[in-house]
This record gives C-alpha cells, structure tokens and sequence, in this order.
C-alpha cells in the first residue's frame, strides 16, 4: 500500500555570521507518532535557536547553574499553535490549538560541533558560562500528545502548525519574517502510520569550497520508503515567504 508521508524541516546548510537581535530562529522540524488511542498523536517539535539571538524559555534567563526548561511550553516560548484543515471541504478550517512541553534532557543545548578545548557562545540554558566560537546554535524539544477527535470525521487530512517571530536575519535568503512549521497527519489511513524523524541535528560547520554530503539521518518507524524534495518556506499556513534576490 501506497503512504504518503508530509513532513517539514529547515535545514542550516550554511551558515557564515550571526548578529545579535531578536530573530533568533534558524531552524525546525516536526513529526507526530501513532499512540494505541485513535486520533490521538504524539507530536514532537524541535527548534534550533541563535545563541547571540533572545532566550526562547524564560527558565533559562536563571544564573548559572541554575537553568532549567520546566514550565516552558510552546505557549510560554511565543508560539502560536494550529489545528486546520487540509482536505477538500475542510480546508483551511481552524479546529483549535495544541501546547507542547519543552523536555529537560534534549533541551536548551548546543549542537555546533567543535574541538574540544572551544565553547560556542551558548550557555547551555545557562548551566554553563559561554565560549567566544560563532556561531552558536541550541536546540529545543518539545513534545506531548495532540487529540483530534474533535475534528469531523470526513476531515482526512489534518495539519498541524507551529509558527512565531522571527526568522534569523543572519541567514541570506529571507528576511525577518515569521516563521512556519507544519506536517500533514492523515487520520483516515489504516492502519494509523507515524511520520519519519530525523536522527542528525539540521546544522553542520562545512569547508568552503569542499564538496558535502549531509544526510539526515532519516528513520520511518513503519519502515516505509523515504524520498526528499525541496519545500517552500511558510511565514504561516499556506503562506509562503519572499525570497530575497
């Protein structure tokens, strides 16, 4: 049988300078997984952040070696949550929100691989005292369960949208709008199939002028067949952004 799967991500193939202001988002990606109860899905989020940008969890805002992410959710962090629809006579129709909960152990840390003796100048949620190396990205998850029950029954097709402000302004291709996450649940497929994940972090510190192969290390749980394309950038649901020349 033939699934399709609607998946989201950006990924941080280059990145040459950072400044410091509050478009702090470089990246995401998001997928959902099957529980034992219809309609219900586990929806995990996670969001790359500019360390020289603004904190995304107030938490973190604590002295060293205090920080922590309890308490901080997709709605404390800023963002706007969507359930709409995404099939002829429920398009676009908004059948309410959803809140995630940023988790401790996978949560305010940076990913940007560097040597040993240098630190980035993330502060790790404020658990340790930065480096000076830049760039410096974080990475956030968030996650919890996501009810659909209340979305009629013929609706199949089912987004689920994450969006804030703003895009990082250090990334040349787009300029600070808001920025998008989504993906696509099929409700109606049988048996119920969870979305592919992606087991690399979207960053990587690459040589210029030398060729790289980025895998992301792509995992479907119920071993369908994966394939990639390019997507277009959303600054919301079904609103793209502008490209900058």
């Amino acid at each position: 049988m033939k699934k399709n799967f609607y998946i989201l991500a950006t990924i941080l193939l280059s990145i040459l300078s950072f400044k410091s202001n509050a478009t702090h988002l470089v990246g995401s990606d998001i997928s959902y997984k099957c529980t034992s109860t219809p309609n219900l899905y586990t929806v995990t989020l996670k969001i790359y952040r500019d360390c020289s940008g603004i904190p995304l969890c107030s938490g973190c805002t604590n002295a060293i070696p205090n920080g922590t992410v309890a308490n901080c959710t997709t709605s404390s962090s800023g963002w706007s949550t969507q359930i709409v629809g995404a099939s002829s006579g429920c398009a676009g129709i908004n059948f309410g929100s959803f809140t995630l909960n940023a988790v401790q152990t996978s949560s305010g840390f940076d990913i940007i691989q560097t040597c040993n003796s240098v630190q980035t100048i993330c502060t790790n949620c404020n658990t340790r005292t930065a480096g000076s190396f830049s760039p410096g990205i974080e990475i956030y998850t968030y996650t919890g369960n996501v009810d659909l029950s209340g979305v009629p029954t013929s609706c199949c097709n089912v987004t689920l949208g994450a969006n804030t402000c703003c895009r990082n302004s250090a990334t040349n291709t787009t300029s600070s709008l808001n920025f998008q996450t989504v993906c696509t649940i099929n409700r109606c497929q049988t048996p119920c199939n969870s979305a592919p994940t992606f087991t690399n972090d979207a960053v990587a510190i690459i040589c210029s002028g030398v060729d790289f192969i980025y895998n992301l290390g792509a995992m479907d749980p119920d071993g369908d067949s994966l394939s990639y394309a390019f997507g277009q950038s959303l600054q919301g649901i079904g609103s793209p952004v502008s490209y900058i020349t």
